[in-house]
């Protein structure tokens, strides 16, 4: 999915969320990929809670991670939260090419999204035949609101990077998905697969079967709730509280208290999330959890939700397979990794250009 488009040889992400700005840039190689540059960037505590982020805060944000990076590539890919688009798959007559495809989505689109589509960017891939008529092809349409887009590509700008590619995270998260290195008992396409990826105030969840992403939903739980319990409880600032949940250092009490507690509170809310995925989908088993962004970092968390949902899971490591270039702390990279996912998948988009 793209609303912009420029071949690229080495490619740079830019993950924009509401605790930080992730920076990456990988590199092909004969038999892969090498990470060669990484920056991650927390943005100030009070942007977390903001319902609009300052582009001017953003863009300075990006500044220093590039700085810190040490990137000189100044095209960028990007991509838009699941919150913030709308989808729909809608089936065609498969003799259509993808020119008229779009000329039939100009002109239709209005009755599948709840906007105007002047007010939209809208894109669409082909998913495959019709399950039940051969003669149509099933279209994911895929539509944001022009300025969840336009906002992004503005703090690029600021920051010195043009926008080559605006992806959706859901889509992203599937390209990194098959860089993971994970023990099947089938080939990858014939499992149900749950990517729930932990973010700082959103957990969300895309649901992967037979290359497709089939479910997108996310709910308003994250790792901020963690911090601000450590920040009260144990009367900390916010800094000191958020550095303290990742390197350690707080009470004996504290997993009894309050990390283990947090942690049956997401396993609650990731089994309500996939509660919601096999209501619509009654006839479709889940094989396998991956835990990405910064709350899969956390102490025994894969263990946690294998327990308590009795589902196979592990933690996204998308570099597992990767060379690494001596600029690169191979110690940050591997304890990132679960939060770095989705600026992966990104990069990983940046090829396809």
């Amino acid at each position: 999915m793209s609303w912009f488009n420029r071949t690229k040889k080495a490619s740079l992400s830019i993950d924009i969320s509401s605790s930080s700005i992730k920076l990456l840039e990988l590199i092909r190689i004969s038999n892969g990929y090498r990470v060669e540059r990484v920056s991650i960037i927390s943005l100030p505590q009070d942007l977390s809670t903001q319902k609009k982020v300052s582009t001017t805060q953003i863009a300075d944000a990006i500044k220093k991670a590039i700085k810190e990076s040490g990137t000189s590539l100044k095209q960028a890919v990007i991509a838009v939260a699941e919150s913030t688009i709308t989808s729909k798959i809608i089936s065609l007559p498969a003799s259509l090419t993808n020119d008229e495809i779009e000329e039939e989505l100009i002109m239709t689109a209005d009755q599948y999204l709840p906007f105007s589509l002047d007010d939209l960017y809208f894109d669409f891939d082909v998913q495959g035949i019709n399950k039940h008529n051969e003669e149509l092809v099933d279209v994911l349409l895929v539509a944001s609101r022009k300025e969840n887009v336009d906002d992004r590509i503005k703090a690029l700008s600021l920051a010195g990077l043009n926008t080559t590619i605006v992806d959706v995270e859901p889509y992203a998260m599937k390209k990194a998905f098959s860089l993971l290195s994970i023990p099947f008992t089938g080939t990858n396409d014939t499992q149900t697969i749950a990517i729930v990826d932990i973010g700082s105030t959103i957990t969300s969840l895309t649901i992967l079967f037979d290359g497709n992403v089939i479910y997108t939903g996310s709910q308003n739980f994250g790792c901020k709730q963690l911090t601000d319990e450590i920040q009260r409880h144990y009367n900390l600032s916010y800094e000191n509280a958020s550095l303290a949940k990742k390197q350690g250092g707080l009470p004996n009490n504290y997993n009894e208290t309050i990390l283990y507690p947090f942690q049956k509170s997401l396993a609650l809310k990731v089994q309500h999330a996939l509660q919601s995925f096999s209501s619509s989908n009654p006839h479709r088993s889940l094989d396998r959890i991956i835990l990405s962004g910064g709350g899969a970092s956390m102490q025994d968390i894969d263990l946690v939700i294998a327990n308590h949902l009795n589902i196979a899971t592990n933690i996204a490591n998308p570099f597992i397979n990767m060379s690494l270039s001596h600029h690169i702390n191979d110690q940050f990279l591997y304890q990132e990794a679960p939060s770095l996912m989705l600026a992966c998948g990104l990069a990983l988009r940046g090829f396809d250009a």
